[in-house]
Order: C-alpha cells, then sequence, then structure tokens
C-alpha cells in the first residue's frame, strides 16, 4: 500500500456526490435514502486498483459548486488538498456539466502544471428520457475525450456501476514502481564478497 491518495469530489448541489460516495463505499444507498446538503465530509476507503493491490484512499466530498467565485475559490483549495478528482453531474440536468466545464478550466488555470488524475461521472438520477440524457452525456463524453479524461455514465443507485471508475482512478494515481537502474542485490553482494585466496 502506498501513500494515501486524496481526491476531491465535486460537482454541483444535488447531483448525487455524496450517494455515489456512501454507495461504492458501503454499499447502503436506495431510492429511500435521504441526504441533506453536504459543506464537506471526509469519507476513507481502502480501494483494489486493476494490478491487485489495496490503495488507501480519502475522499473529500465538498459542497456543491454554485458558480462565481465560490467556484475558482473550491477550485484553487482543492488544487493544494487533491491528487485527483471525480467531477459529478446529473444526465437529466445539463446546467450541471456547465459547472463542471468551468470548474474543470479552473483547476486548469491555478495547478501549476501539477500533474492531477480525473474521472467525469455522468449520474443517471431519473428514468432514462431520450431527449436531455442523450444530449447532455453525449456533450460529457465528447468533451471528456477532448480533456482526455475517462467519461462514465453511472446511476448511484447501481453500486456495480460505480466499481470501474473508481479503481481506474486509484490506479492511475498511485501507479506501479519504475523497476530500479541498480543490478540486483544478489549480484552486488557477490562482487562485494572477498575471494578465497586473499
Amino acid at each position: 500500500m502506498g501513500k494515501t491518495a486524496k481526491v476531491a469530489v465535486c460537482g454541483m448541489k444535488g447531483v448525487g456526490k455524496t450517494a455515489i460516495l456512501e454507495q461504492v463505499i458501503y454499499g447502503s444507498v436506495d431510492k429511500s435514502t435521504e441526504f441533506q446538503p453536504t459543506i464537506e465530509d471526509i469519507y476513507v476507503a481502502n480501494v483494489e486498483t486493476d494490478r491487485g493491490t489495496r490503495e488507501k484512499v480519502r475522499f473529500y466530498d465538498t459542497e456543491g459548486l454554485a458558480g462565481g467565485r465560490d467556484q475558482a475559490q473550491l477550485a484553487r483549495q482543492c488544487i493544494g488538498l487533491a491528487d485527483g478528482y471525480v467531477l459529478v453531474y446529473d444526465t437529466d440536468r445539463p446546467e450541471s456539466l456547465d459547472a463542471l466545464l468551468a470548474f474543470k478550466k479552473e483547476i486548469d488555470r491555478n495547478r501549476d502544471k501539477k500533474e492531477v488524475s480525473m474521472v467525469v461521472l455522468g449520474n443517471a438520477t431519473k428514468a432514462q428520457e431520450a431527449g436531455s440524457l442523450e444530449s447532455t452525456a453525449s456533450k460529457a463524453a465528447h468533451w471528456a475525450l477532448r480533456e482526455k479524461i475517462r467519461h462514465y455514465e453511472v446511476s448511484a443507485m447501481d453500486r456495480s456501476s460505480l466499481y470501474e471508475p473508481f479503481i481506474h482512478l486509484l490506479s492511475k494515481l498511485n501507479p506501479p514502481p519504475n523497476k530500479s537502474s541498480f543490478p540486483q542485490l544478489s549480484m552486488v553482494r557477490k562482487s562485494m564478497t572477498r575471494p578465497d585466496n586473499y
């Protein structure tokens, strides 16, 4: 297990950030679950990466984005704190995707060449309707492709839909260690041993 990764979960108010975290970590969300607006909350979990290693991660469930100066302030705050981001929008609310586009610009503007990993989650909060879902999710997928960010369509009610994005993000945050350029330890020991006739 490497260092504890810090991941900020960001998006507009009411897009399901807390529900997604509660579901992926505890599996405790159903249609009757009620949530209060989040100011800030922290979740700690151990996530198994695609390499089979368990990585400790601290998720920062942030207050919903409102836009304007608050959004810029949250971006600056998160830059110093987060190694990665989960950006969440509601597939039925196009304005929630617009807020993420602006937030991502703030991240890029303030990150000072710091590498950050992120995923975009389109949370289907209502039964799928062809109109707005298709256009919002499609717009998000194209934007994510241009930005080189992995995009997922998920549902906070379906825990299995949440595994892949979180495993992918943690695998990027904790890549496998590079192989050493030094010779193997046993070879070093051999070359350091004294010959018998010394």
